[in-house]
């Protein structure tokens, strides 16, 4: 599975409008969303960032005040996370 090609534009079109770098979570980049805890690479299903996108995680459920991604969509990044969250990190992230 493909970072920049199938996970980097769900983030892009559902979430850097809130996550984009005005602190907390920033998910425009590979670099940025795994310099946090979020994502447990392995473990899907216990990483933060796929309890919030369901729903099952303390506080709101994410996207916030948007509908919920659909489940395909959700299971696409729980599947990467699964398979190890590998990545690319460019030198334009640093």
């Amino acid at each position: 599975m493909d970072y920049e090609t199938e996970i980097q534009p769900i983030f892009n079109a559902n979430c850097i409008e809130c996550h984009g770098g005005s602190g907390g979570l920033t998910l425009t980049s590979y670099s940025t969303l795994m310099s946090g805890d979020v994502v447990i690479p392995y473990n899907g299903a216990e990483s933060l960032l796929i309890r919030k996108l369901r729903g099952t995680a303390s506080g709101m459920q994410m996207p916030n005040n948007q509908d919920p991604l659909d489940e395909s969509v959700i299971q696409l990044i729980e599947n990467w996370i699964d398979e190890g969250a590998v990545g690319t990190i460019s030198y334009m992230d640093y």
